[in-house]
């Protein structure tokens, strides 16, 4: 399996209240941990409208399919040629017998 595409995989970081209690805000700035990962990034579909768009725009969602042989998060979030892509649903991996162990992970893009 080609896998041709460099990608940032960034992993978020839980950002803590001012009681020290875990809260479920997650940080992707500059503080998260990143690491880069050789796949293979494909487009699914496009579908417009039902994101939330800056007003008087119509958001476009794209749904992309990626292929890693590295494992990727539900939480984490994809950069790659100027995008930024977050993860839908679990990653599923697959080991067929006899094969390659792959992971696949759905992604989704929005701008609008």
């Amino acid at each position: 399996m080609r896998l041709p595409h460099q990608l940032v995989v960034i992993t978020p970081r839980e950002v803590p209240d001012a009681y020290d209690n875990p809260t479920p805000a997650l940080d992707y700035g500059p503080d998260a941990a990143r690491r880069t990962v050789a796949g293979l990034l494909l487009p699914r579909d496009t579908r417009s409208g039902g994101t939330d768009a800056s007003p008087g725009r119509v958001a476009v969602t794209g749904a992309w399919w990626l292929l890693t042989t590295e494992p990727i998060r539900a939480r984490e979030r994809i950069v790659f040629d100027g995008r930024t892509f977050a993860v839908e649903g679990e990653p599923a991996q697959f080991a067929p017998r006899p094969g390659f162990v792959h992971y696949e992970t759905v992604l989704t893009h929005t701008e609008g």
